[in-house]
């Protein structure tokens, strides 16, 4: 990725400034961190001089931010690798239709972060955790989530079917949103299963994941799966607060599997929302326990028809989690994937209606901090099971209901492993769960990991 038009640090905040800097982190960071899988130094390069061109009053809101685009997602004139050897190699012909909002609005696409194959997993090999690169960094966004904390990247695109942009964010320190579903459009992106599946933004910082939502967000007629939603502002409820809000918190499945670390974190963060002035209420979610059974009874079946949708797939080079995956999705039989469908509504109906009484739900993102790398299973409360199982425990209830869910740090535990703090909202709700969340940043700000890394 070397180029001739990356110079010594001068450390400018215009655009071109901007993309050097995320330049020179990768040159810096990426051989250990390996969160990248193509990088577009000479585009990016020429696209933050042209930008220096533009007169201020018709720049983008988002002129000269660097992003990073999970390899699932369509680049014009670059393949989309799917993070697997039996993925085609065909360049794309246009960009997906949420990488086309973030350049309209002045993005600059540096690179194609790494996937979980075909975002199958929670782990993302060869990509390690920046803070301790024994660690995995989560998935299957796992490049987008590591390469924004490794300093490569202001903020990016990842997607979320169990909890793939928010426990990314949570083992590697960032903020990551799941937007409502159909809030984001899904053409161009490489697809999982077809009734779970989210597109969404990951950022440094929650303000930087608004803005990136602002600009990718709304209705997509050449996408079967967008839904028209209201028009909202995302950054309207930051200088808010939660004074007045109601904030519920369930013991049951969000909190009875939690290591010592995550548990000490996530009360101190509600303390400290309750001594800002919100109510914290009590509910009890023992309907959720249903949440993994139906997203097995979906995901393997929507998995098999996606794929079997795709002529140019070479289905000989497939690594072993896609390879179960579409063994278990060809052994599911229709009653049970409509089973499963059925419970998935009536589940969405009892969850959306908690919001009647409440404005937020919180939880800690995941029950743990990053595991090392190359382990197949982790303790999940006691409980030894498979590592996607241990990590998106508590993030697949989002995915089945559809509603919007955020992951903000909110503290580490006693290695310095980043802690993820889950925000969740009625759906359309954005507004209110990135204001919760930009509360959280603010008040838990003395907690935030270093990026340190250790070896």
């Amino acid at each position: 990725m070397n180029s001739p038009l990356i110079e010594d640090p001068t450390h400018e905040t215009d655009a071109l400034g901007a993309v050097r800097e995320a330049l020179r982190a990768i040159d810096i960071r990426d051989a250990e961190v390996r969160a990248l899988v193509d990088v577009f130094a000479d585009d990016a390069l020429a696209e933050a001089h042209h930008q220096m061109s533009v007169p201020a009053d018709r720049r983008g809101p988002l002129t000269g931010v660097p992003i990073v685009v999970k390899d699932i997602y369509d680049v014009a004139g670059h393949p989309t690798g799917n993070g697997s050897a039996a993925s085609p190699r065909t360049p794309a012909h246009s960009d997906s239709e949420a990488v086309r909002r973030a350049r309209a609005a002045g993005a600059i696409v540096l690179a194609k972060a790494t996937t979980h194959e075909y975002a199958w997993g929670v782990t993302t090999p060869p990509t390690r955790n920046p803070h301790d690169l024994t660690r995995v960094p989560g998935g299957s966004s796992g490049g987008t989530a590591a390469a924004i904390a490794a300093g490569m990247a202001v903020s990016g695109l990842g997607t979320d079917t169990g909890g793939s942009i928010r426990i990314p964010a949570a083992l590697c320190g960032v903020a990551g949103i799941k937007p409502t579903f159909g809030l984001v459009s899904r053409r161009g992106v490489s697809g999982l299963s077809w009734s779970l599946d989210h597109t969404g933004p990951l950022g440094r910082s929650v303000g930087d994941v608004a803005a990136l939502l602002q600009a990718i967000a709304g209705y997509d007629p050449a996408d079967p799966y967008s839904v028209p939603g209201p028009p909202a502002v995302y950054d309207a409820e930051f200088d808010r607060g939660v004074a007045g809000l109601r904030i519920g918190l369930s013991q049951n499945y969000f909190g009875d599997r939690l290591t010592d670390d995550v548990a000490s974190a996530f009360e101190a963060t509600v303390a400290a929302l309750e001594a800002a002035g919100a109510t914290i209420v009590s509910v009890d979610l023992s309907g959720l326990a249903a949440c993994p059974d139906i997203l097995a009874g979906l995901s393997p079946v929507e998995t098999v028809a996606w794929h079997g949708s795709q002529t140019d797939i070479d289905t000989t080079a497939y690594g072993p989690d896609v390879a179960a995956a579409l063994t278990l999705g060809n052994a599911t039989s229709g009653v049970d994937y409509a089973r499963a469908l059925h419970a998935k509504h009536v589940l969405t109906r009892d969850v959306v209606g908690l919001f009647d009484d409440l404005d937020v739900l919180v939880s800690p993102t995941v029950a743990m901090t990053a595991p090392p790398c190359g382990l197949d299973r982790v303790d999940l409360g006691g409980t030894d099971v498979p590592v996607l199982e241990g990590l998106n425990a508590l993030t697949i209830p989002a995915n089945v209901t559809g509603i919007p869910a955020l992951s903000v740090p909110c503290g580490t535990d006693r290695a310095g492993l980043p802690v993820g703090f889950q925000i969740m909202g009625r759906p359309w709700a954005e507004a209110t769960v990135l204001g919760v969340g930009a509360t959280v940043e603010t008040l838990m700000a003395h907690t935030r990991p270093s990026t340190t890394t250790t070896v």
